[in-house]
């Protein structure tokens, strides 16, 4: 165990070693100078989350976005507006598949579709950017897990977290044991707002055998059917961060949640509260709400030694707090508005040289990597593997509230 020592320790809060050992960093810095032809992309779901990763693909120099799929015109046109150009637009994504000119795709789809999607871009023979969460269910997840074992192709899952250079720093100092031994986490992720998003006025879609109707195609998140709630569309974000900083996977979990308040018809929880038990013995919660938008996203890691505070704001920003456990004063080489800070107990900023101001940053990092482990035959950062742990995540924590009880890790999801 290091010794603590609020000297050393904070003249080290400069220190970026965290980030030159991630092995997504030489993606980034490759791209810089650009490279040759880029490798050509066909986008799956055009929604709002679709276009943001077009659009942010389309400016990297190692990526050409040259298709468009999407059941909704409206938005493969609203697409290319937002790509500066036009390309193949597609209503049906199998036909895009048989496309030759596509070499990767951009899966964005409800979260149900995911793995018909990516089992049948496999068979295609097309590397794959998977949103999160990678699959509806985690027998979706074991059943992809082998496909891409048994392919020669890249298949990378849209956890962009892990590419923001904050969480990089986090991890170097867990790893080094600043904050100790950890013993607990705490996560929120809470809005205000019913999550509905309105129905545009001119769309001509009758339904059709996934979709009754433009409610269900468009309010998707609402409904299970479609959709692992909360936990799958934000808490899964957390969730991955965490396995990582930790190395480590849940063992058990429990929660709750309820539609206590948005009695609007949906069926997915309008506020979820989760205890996960992992299996090096961290304890951590994770809530969610719609109702009450104090505390935003937030992450706390607690350790016996000290805690790390993320907040959401800004592209995440960072501070670490000591326990006081020893009592040596002195202070060279600190400032005196950073020792005010510390004895203040307020926390002092965790620095990198490069922070995310917002989601640009740590999207373009996951999408030049993306490009990196195709043109290198890498295997992805946040991978199949990673992503199966995270899947398998939300299915026992969405199956712990459901059933309120206790769910184990399977061992058949080893």
């Amino acid at each position: 165990m290091m010794e603590l020592n609020r000297r050393s320790f904070i003249k080290k809060m400069g220190l970026t070693a965290g980030l030159l050992s991630q092995p997504w960093l030489s993606a980034n810095a490759s791209f810089v100078q650009g490279a040759d032809d880029g490798t050509r992309i066909g986008l799956i779901g055009a929604g709002a989350r679709g276009k943001w990763l077009a659009k942010i693909a389309s400016s990297l120099p190692a990526l050409e976005v040259v298709a468009c799929c999407d059941l909704l015109e409206a938005n493969s046109e609203t697409c290319q507006k937002e790509i500066g150009k036009r390309v193949a637009v597609y209503g049906d994504y199998r036909r895009m598949l048989e496309d030759k000119q596509v070499q990767a795709v951009i899966i964005a789809t409800p979260l149900f579709l995911h793995f018909e999607m990516a089992k049948a871009a496999l068979q295609a023979g097309k590397h794959v950017y998977c949103e999160k969460t990678m699959t509806h269910n985690g027998n979706e997840s074991l059943a992809l897990r082998q496909l891409v074992a048994n392919s020669r192709l890249v298949f990378q899952v849209g956890y962009q977290h892990r590419f923001n250079p904050i969480y990089a720093e986090i991890k170097f100092l867990l790893e080094k044991e600043y904050c100790g031994r950890i013993e607990r986490v705490e996560c929120t992720w809470n809005r205000r707002g019913d999550w509905r998003r309105p129905l545009p006025d001119g769309l001509a879609f009758r339904g059709n055998a996934d979709y009754p109707d433009l409610e269900h195609l468009v309010n998707w998140r609402m409904y299970q059917k479609y959709s692992g709630g909360l936990v799958a569309e934000l808490c899964s974000h957390q969730m991955d961060i965490l396995n990582w900083l930790l190395d480590d996977k849940p063992d058990l979990i429990t929660g709750m949640g309820g539609i206590d308040y948005w009695k609007d018809g949906r069926d997915t929880f309008d506020n979820v509260h989760l205890l996960v038990h992992y299996s090096k013995g961290v304890k951590a919660s994770f809530t969610s709400l719609t109702t009450n938008a104090w505390q935003g996203y937030s992450i706390k890691i607690l350790g016996d030694r000290g805690s790390v505070e993320v907040m959401g704001e800004n592209g995440h920003r960072a501070k670490i707090y000591a326990e006081n456990i020893e009592t040596e004063k002195a202070v060279d080489g600190v400032s005196g508005a950073t020792k005010l800070a510390w004895d203040n107990q307020e926390g002092v900023p965790i620095r990198v040289k490069n922070p995310a101001r917002d989601d640009v940053l740590p999207t373009e990092g996951a999408l030049a990597h993306f490009a990196l482990c195709i043109r290198e035959g890498r295997k992805p950062f946040s991978n199949v593997e990673t992503g199966h742990v995270s899947a398998v995540s939300v299915d026992m924590a969405n199956e712990a509230i459901q059933k309120r009880s206790i769910i184990k890790w399977s061992d058949s999801y080893n």
